[in-house]
């Protein structure tokens, strides 16, 4: 008999590792925790959706199992290697986050986990979906535009730590001709 952790869906790295991935759930906050603490420092740089607080975490966990965003971690074991999402889901414009331990960069898992949120908006009915990421992120943006992002411009981002920093704000048109009117870039409420 399979295991639960068997049972989950995965992503294969280029190396041959895999990834065991599923919604975030409850009881996951110790693990987010330890997530972005394992981040270095530039990649927290960029990745900093909300505080990895108590309350923050609870909040984004109740969120995601109120299917109000569609969140998910990529597991090595007991371990989180990612975490990404889909924050107001429920939208026709939610925003795509995603973020990934260091040492599983290079191994094609932005790509997945990319064609995963973007293949979920299409088939809920989205009409386009939106991200904003750090100016010198130069590589996470250039693999955004390879997906068929638009850059919109900058503008302000607030994040998990309370910084209000200059991003690009881009976009993926699921419906043709569509552009989401403006918004003010912040962590769900």
């Amino acid at each position: 008999m399979k295991t639960e952790e068997e049972k989950l869906p995965v992503f294969i790295l280029k190396d041959g590792r895999t990834l065991s991935y599923r919604s975030l759930q409850k009881g996951d906050e110790a693990r987010l925790a330890a997530f972005n603490k394992a981040l270095s420092k530039r990649s927290r740089s960029f990745f900093l959706p909300h505080a990895y607080d108590d309350e923050s975490l609870k909040k984004a966990i109740r969120r995601a199992e109120n299917n109000e965003d569609a969140a998910f971690i990529a597991l090595d074991g007991e371990r989180v290697a990612a975490y990404w999402f889909l924050w107001w889901f429920n939208t026709d414009f939610p925003v795509l986050g995603i973020g990934i331990l260091d040492e599983y960069h290079g191994q094609g898992l932005g790509s997945m986990l990319m064609d995963h949120l973007i293949k979920l908006a299409r088939e809920s009915g989205c009409r386009a979906i939106e991200l904003t990421t750090a100016l010198d992120n130069k590589a996470g943006k250039a693999l955004y535009e390879k997906k068929g992002f638009i850059a919109l411009g900058q503008v302000d981002n607030t994040s998990g730590d309370g910084r209000i920093t200059k991003e690009w704000h881009m976009y993926y048109p699921i419906e043709s001709g569509v552009i989401p009117p403006p918004r003010v870039h912040d962590f769900p409420a």
